[in-house]
């Protein structure tokens, strides 16, 4: 049986939010009900309380998960938690993995060469690889590195020539930031592919958002539309998702419920702490199911890869680092502007807004705020 994904431990614990019980969760997922029974006890986190006897709560729960108590409650509380969950299920991975099936004689004949021409003769891994066949009987290249960097070998990884020259990537800590994760359910990317399958006309919405600096208060929430290489923007506060949910109801009521129907019918956003409220943009103000939206997977900016690409154009107007709070929401009309008058070779020498208006009407694109630049004119330059 293939091993669970984070994608289906985050369905896990969207499920556990919303009070699904163990039998509904696995019929959801598609797997068996054994093995999201061990799933949640080999993950389970608990949290002591000031009371030692079981919560009066509990029977009525899988997990504390969907309690509406348990942020007052001074019971021991039992919780899941897909990050922890798939951060311990890695540690384990990696840890069978760490040791060597090397034999002690195999491994002290690599040492022997390692000391004798790396550390003394001061030659690279691969130069006394390859000048010792025998090596090559005993294991790859690659597993006699990977020996140094574990420690298994009697030279250190530093004494290796480059090793301190190369600039090394380390794993940044990854953190989930939607604030109700029960909103993934018929939402996940998954969903999103299942129904652009059959709804393969309809027009593909990406939004994200485009940072300067740390200090900031305002940021970007872009809006693109792939199929057409079209993007325009709204002035946001960072980091507010009532913010930006109030721009995109205030947007679509300026556009009209029966051209959002048209022009935005699948939504697809990333899993920022700005779109915990995305998915309540599918009802408008009456009252009325008018659009479907989508997250992406969990550190998966090639899920909406077309609205990241288009961010380079944004970052030749405004290089990474360089504060937003200059910005207003005439500026970014006039930067989106010239963005999309720019002809594109993979668009047959058109723009994005020659598509758009020939596709959605002038209309639409005056309630956005985008208008036709001049080809010899776009202005690309940086702003100072």
């Amino acid at each position: 049986m293939k091993r669970l994904t984070i994608q289906e431990r985050m369905l896990i614990q969207a499920c556990l939010s919303k009070d699904m019980n163990l039998t509904e969760i696995a019929l959801r997922l598609g797997r068996n009900k054994s093995t999201i029974s061990r799933e949640i006890s080999s993950h389970l986190i608990v949290k002591e309380g000031f009371i030692l006897r079981d919560c009066i709560h509990r029977k009525e729960h899988v997990l504390c998960n969907s309690c509406k108590y348990r942020g007052a409650c001074n019971y021991e509380k039992h919780y899941y938690n897909f990050e922890e969950a798939q951060k311990n299920a890695d540690d384990l991975k990696r840890s069978s993995r760490r040791f060597t099936r090397l034999k002690s004689f195999e491994i002290a004949k690599i040492n022997e060469v390692l000391l004798e021409q790396v550390r003394t003769l001061k030659q690279s891994l691969h130069h006394a690889y390859i000048s010792n066949p025998d090596l090559s009987k005993i294991c790859c290249e690659r597993t006699i590195r990977r020996l140094i960097y574990n420690g298994f070998a009697a030279i250190k990884a530093h004494e290796l020539r480059k090793y301190v020259v190369y600039k090394r990537d380390y794993q940044k800590p990854k953190e989930f930031r939607l604030r109700d994760i029960s909103v993934l359910i018929g939402r996940q990317y998954s969903d999103f592919l299942k129904y652009c399958s059959t709804h393969k006309r309809e027009n593909v919405v990406e939004y994200d958002s485009v940072i300067g600096k740390i200090a900031d208060k305002h940021a970007i929430l872009t809006i693109a539309f792939p199929k057409y290489k079209f993007q325009f923007g709204l002035l946001i506060n960072k980091a507010n998702p009532n913010d930006v949910l109030a721009k995109l109801k205030k947007l679509f009521r300026l556009i009209g419920t029966e051209k959002v129907k048209k022009i935005f019918p699948i939504n697809l956003a990333d899993n920022g702490v700005e779109f915990s409220y995305f998915d309540k943009i599918e009802i408008d103000d009456l009252g009325e199911f008018v659009l479907h939206t989508f997250f992406t997977d969990p550190y998966k900016a090639t899920d909406k890869a077309h609205c990241e690409r288009n961010h380079e154009f944004i970052r030749y107007i405004i290089p990474k680092g360089k504060s937003l709070d200059f910005l207003t929401q005439d500026k970014i009309n006039w930067i989106f502007s010239q963005i999309n008058s720019y002809v594109r070779k993979d668009l047959e020498d058109r723009t994005p807004y020659d598509l758009v208006k020939r596709k959605f009407g002038q209309e639409f694109l005056d309630k956005i705020g985008i208008f036709r630049v001049e080809k010899k004119k776009v202005d690309l330059r940086e702003i100072c």
